[in-house]
C-alpha cells in the first residue's frame, strides 16, 4: 500500500498552502474583528478555483478528485473558517445537488456559475423540528397546473444564505410519505414568495452567515426539481457525504496549525528554568496530539479516496467516521494547544480561543457526531447479518 501523495497533487498541496499562508491568513485577524471578508481573498479564491475544486472540468470545475479537494481544505481550514464556509461549503452541498440529479441542462445552466465563484449555492434542508431526523421536515411543495410548484415553509441555520444565488431546497410533497414524500428544488435568490430572513449569530464563524430561509408562496418551475419526485431525501444523504468527507479533512487541517502553535509555543517558552517543551508532561501533550492527529489523516484520506471509488455504502460510512473522529480529535488538539498556551491561550492575542470555537461546530453540522455513530453502527449491523444470514 502505497501512502505516498502523487506528483501532481503535491505540487497542488503546496500550491494551496502558499496562497492560504500568503493571502488568507493575514486577513484572519481582522475578519474576525470586523467580521467582513476581504474583496482580494474572495478574489483569490475564485483565481485558485477553490469554489470548484471537485466539480467536473466540463462544468466549470477544477475536475480533481475528492482526495485533491479534501488536500484543498486541509489547508483552508489553517486560515480563518469564513474563508471555508464560502469556498469548500460552496464545492459540496452547495453545488453537488446539482452535480448529483441535476439534467444536463440543469448542469450547464448552474454549475459553471458555482464553480467559478460567481454564485454561491445554499443547501435548504434543515428546519426548526427537522435536523437530526431530516425527513420530518415541514417545508411544502404542491404541484401548480403543469408546469410549476408552490413552496411554504421556513428553514433555519441556512450557511450563505444572505450570500447566496441559489439555494437547494428540500421540500415535501406528502408528509405521510416520510423520506419518500420528498423533492429537491433549485430556486434562484429573488424568487417572489422566497425571504432570506434574519441572520443567526453564532458562537465563531465571523465573516460567514446563518440565516432563516422564509417560503410564503413562493412558486417555482418544474424546471427547477432535480430529479423525480421523492428523490430528494437520497440527493441530500449523498450531498451529506461530500460534506462530511470534506469536514474531516477540514479537521485535520485545523488541527495541523494548532499542533504547529503548540509546539512553537513550547519551543520558546521557559518555565522553571528550562524551555517548555522539556518538561515531560508537555511532551506527551504533544505526542498525544500528533498521534491523534495523524490518525485522523489517515481516515480522512481513505474517506477521500473510498468517495473516488463510488461504492455507496463504503461511501457513507467512511464519510461518518472521518467526520466522527475528526471532529472529536480536532477538539481535544484545540483544548491542549489552549492548556500549553495557558492565560495567553484564552485571550484573543492568540488565534487558539477562535480555532477553539470555530471547531466545536463540527460535532453538530452535517449531522451531529451521535447521528455519525448512528451510521457506522448500522453498517456494522448490516455486515453481521450478511455473514450470519442462513446460507
Amino acid at each position: 500500500m502505497d501512502f505516498n501523495l502523487s506528483p501532481d497533487l503535491v505540487r497542488w498541496q503546496e500550491r494551496v498552502r502558499a496562497f492560504v499562508r500568503d493571502e488568507l491568513q493575514p486577513h484572519d485577524a481582522a475578519i474576525e474583528a470586523t467580521g467582513m471578508v476581504p474583496a482580494e481573498s474572495l478574489d483569490g479564491l475564485r483565481r485558485m478555483g477553490l469554489f470548484g475544486t471537485n466539480t467536473p472540468a466540463a462544468y466549470g470545475g477544477l475536475g480533481l478528485s475528492m482526495l485533491g479537494s479534501c488536500l484543498a481544505v486541509e489547508e483552508i481550514a489553517k486560515a480563518h473558517t469564513a474563508f471555508y464556509y464560502l469556498c469548500g461549503v460552496n464545492v459540496h452541498i452547495g453545488s453537488k445537488p446539482i452535480e448529483f440529479a441535476g439534467s444536463e441542462a440543469q448542469k450547464r445552466r448552474w454549475l459553471p456559475e458555482l464553480a467559478s465563484g460567481r454564485t454561491i449555492g445554499a443547501f435548504a434542508l434543515t428546519e426548526e423540528d427537522a435536523g437530526s431526523d431530516a425527513a420530518r421536515l415541514a417545508t411544502t411543495a404542491r404541484r401548480d397546473g403543469a408546469g410549476h410548484y408552490v413552496l411554504n415553509g421556513r428553514k433555519i441555520y441556512i450557511t450563505n444564505a444572505p450570500e447566496a444565488g441559489l439555494f437547494t431546497v428540500f421540500a415535501t410533497l406528502d408528509p405521510a410519505l416520510g423520506s419518500r414524500g420528498i423533492a429537491a428544488f433549485v430556486v434562484e435568490a429573488g424568487t417572489p414568495g422566497l425571504t432570506v430572513g434574519r441572520i443567526i449569530e453564532m458562537a465563531a464563524g465571523r465573516g460567514s452567515h446563518h440565516a432563516e430561509l422564509i417560503f410564503e408562496d413562493c412558486r417555482v418551475p418544474e424546471a427547477n426539481r432535480l430529479g423525480a419526485e421523492g428523490w430528494g431525501f437520497a440527493l441530500a444523504m449523498r450531498c451529506l457525504d461530500a460534506g462530511r468527507t470534506h469536514w474531516g479533512a477540514y479537521c485535520v487541517g485545523a488541527a495541523q496549525r494548532l499542533l504547529e502553535l503548540a509546539i512553537t509555543r513550547a519551543s520558546s517558552r521557559r518555565t522553571f528554568g528550562q524551555q517548555l517543551r522539556e518538561h515531560q508532561g508537555v511532551e506527551w501533550m504533544l505526542a498525544d496530539m500528533a498521534a491523534a492527529l495523524h490518525g485522523a489523516r489517515l481516515v480522512a484520506y481513505e474517506a477521500a479516496w473510498r468517495y473516488d471509488r463510488d461504492d455507496a455504502a463504503a461511501r457513507t460510512r467512511a464519510a461518518a467516521m472521518s467526520k466522527l473522529i475528526g471532529a472529536d480529535m480536532v477538539q481535544r488538539v484545540a483544548d491542549t494547544t489552549l492548556q500549553i498556551f495557558g492565560g495567553a491561550g484564552y485571550s484573543k492575542d492568540e488565534p487558539i480561543e477562535r480555532i477553539w470555537r470555530e471547531t466545536r461546530v463540527v460535532r453538530i453540522l452535517d449531522g451531529t457526531s451521535e447521528m455519525m455513530r448512528r451510521i457506522v453502527a448500522r453498517d456494522l449491523f448490516r455486515e453481521a447479518d450478511r455473514r450470519n444470514a442462513p446460507v
